[in-house]
């Protein structure tokens, strides 16, 4: 962990005001699930909701992994009374709306709700290429999401929609990048993808035929911005080349770029480093975490999570590579980066 990053941050949140301790306990977490649908297209959502609460009952863990340490909560508590920010939090590829709970769940302990969408085609338990072909609905899915959680009972009246952040991981920063008003270039990205086609970004987007079809095109490369969020947040972001340079030096929103230090696999030349470039510089945040891997912004693994996924999975257990204690530690680190910029907007 990067000692001197690490107190520089903390120092930070502290002048601020900000309860930055990974361990607070101001509220409780509590989680439930939600769905939601697109209107136009009948696009179906599920995902999971991260909220504060007042109870206090035994918290109980989501589901059981072989392979994960999986975060615990009180299932569908009360809502702690008040008004809360709200977070939106995009997966990577092939991940799910669990793969951040370790941050949603620090987040509802100091008081903000976190709105987390399984986008379809590209989940753990939905691959369809056809659904993963229309990119350009992920940062709508963050959109559909919010409404869907602002019109919900259990929580509408505890959102406060003019305190609004998102955050991607992987694919999930090229998504938060979308919705920040970043708009996807077809041909520039083709072009850049000529001589690189093995690359993780260039090989995902042709493997689900992203921008082949011209009928796709408009839509692709239209605006899926949304006005109502405040800030974002790239967690080691992926697919930053298929933009239009133009228009992510045309975000005038905050925007914290958080890259890996152990560069293991997405090249940060190409990702956050470039992304951080393009980016006004009246408005970029960029820290590249010392020690981090790309997999470190998702769960922490057990013991014998690598070993499973080396057996069964043979090339995923990447994910759980330093995937324990180092994991966990620097988990603390990103919480107390996050909260103290989310402070550094909201405050």
């Amino acid at each position: 962990m990067n000692t001197t990053f690490h107190n520089l941050i903390l120092g930070t949140a502290i002048a601020l005001g900000l309860v930055v301790s990974a361990k607070a306990d101001t509220y409780q977490a509590a989680v439930a699930e939600f769905t939601a649908v697109h209107e136009e297209s009948g696009r179906a959502l599920g995902g999971h909701v991260w909220y504060p609460t007042r109870e206090t009952g035994a918290p109980q863990q989501l589901r059981g992994s072989a392979v994960w340490q999986v975060e615990s909560a009180q299932p569908d508590a009360r809502i702690a009374p008040g008004v809360f920010p709200v977070m939106l939090i995009s997966h990577g590829m092939y991940g799910n709306s669990l793969n951040q709970a370790w941050l949603a769940k620090a987040l509802a302990e100091v008081g903000i709700i976190s709105v987390m969408p399984n986008h379809p085609g590209t989940t753990s338990f939905d691959r369809d290429p056809e659904q993963a072909r229309m990119l350009w609905l992920r940062a709508t899915d963050l959109s559909v999401s919010l409404d869907a959680a602002a019109r919900d009972p259990r929580f509408g009246d505890h959102m406060d929609l003019t305190r609004v952040a998102a955050a991607g991981h992987s694919l999930g920063g090229y998504t938060m990048l979308a919705a920040a008003g970043a708009r996807h270039d077809a041909a520039g990205f083709a072009a850049k993808c000529a001589d690189t086609p093995d690359r993780p970004d260039c090989a995902a987007l042709a493997m689900w035929r992203v921008g082949e079809d011209e009928a796709d095109l408009a839509d692709l490369q239209s605006d899926r911005s949304d006005p109502r969020i405040d800030t974002f947040i790239a967690l080691d972001p992926g697919g930053v080349q298929t933009f239009d340079a133009e228009s992510i030096a045309g975000i005038t929103r905050p925007v914290m770029v958080l890259g890996s230090g152990r560069q293991d696999m997405l090249d940060q030349d190409v990702e956050a480093r470039a992304l951080a470039a393009m980016l006004p510089a009246d408005v970029v945040t960029h820290f590249e975490i010392e020690g981090a891997g790309h997999f470190d912004f998702m769960g922490v693994c057990l013991e014998q999570g690598y070993a499973i996924l080396a057996k069964e999975e043979p090339g995923d257990e990447i994910v759980c590579a330093q995937g324990t204690e180092h994991r966990a530690a620097m988990h603390e680190t990103l919480i107390t980066t996050i909260r103290a910029h989310l402070a550094s907007v909201w405050n």
